[in-house]
C-alpha cells in the first residue's frame, strides 16, 4: 500500500501559521458578503414634518438596531416614539421578514405629546 502526498517545493521561505486563537475566530465570522441575509430598504417618515430617512437593515435583523439608529438620528427619547406599520405598532423583536416587508415600504413615526390630563379650574 502506497500513500500518496505532495511536498512544497518552495523550501526557501519558511511560513508561519497564526495562533489557535485566530483561526478559531477566522472560522466564526464569514465575511458580509457570504452571510447570505438580504438587506432591504426601508423608509421611516415622520407624521409631524413629513421627512423621510431610508435605511437599510436586514431582513432577519430585529427592527430594534433602525428604531434605535433614528430616534438617536433625531434626538429622540425612545419611549415617545411609536413605529407603525400598515397601521400596527412594531414592536423593537420584530423582523421585516416576520412582517412581510419589501423594498420602500414606509414605516410611519408618531411623536407622543405630552398632556391631556383633566382640566381644573
Amino acid at each position: 500500500m502506497v500513500d500518496s502526498f505532495s511536498i512544497s517545493s518552495d523550501s526557501s521561505e519558511t511560513k508561519k501559521s497564526p495562533p489557535l486563537d485566530q483561526k478559531r475566530k477566522e472560522k466564526k465570522s464569514p465575511p458580509p458578503e457570504s452571510s447570505g441575509q438580504k438587506k432591504i430598504m426601508i423608509k421611516v417618515k415622520s407624521q409631524q414634518d413629513g421627512g423621510e430617512d431610508l435605511y437599510k437593515i436586514g431582513e432577519n435583523a430585529p427592527l430594534k438596531k433602525l428604531m434605535t439608529a433614528y430616534c438617536v438620528k433625531k434626538n429622540l427619547d425612545r419611549s415617545t416614539v411609536r413605529f407603525i406599520f400598515k397601521k400596527k405598532g412594531l414592536k423593537p423583536r420584530h423582523t421585516p421578514s416576520q412582517l412581510k416587508m419589501e423594498d420602500n415600504d414606509i414605516i410611519d413615526i408618531v411623536t407622543e405629546q405630552g398632556g391631556g390630563g383633566p382640566y381644573t379650574a
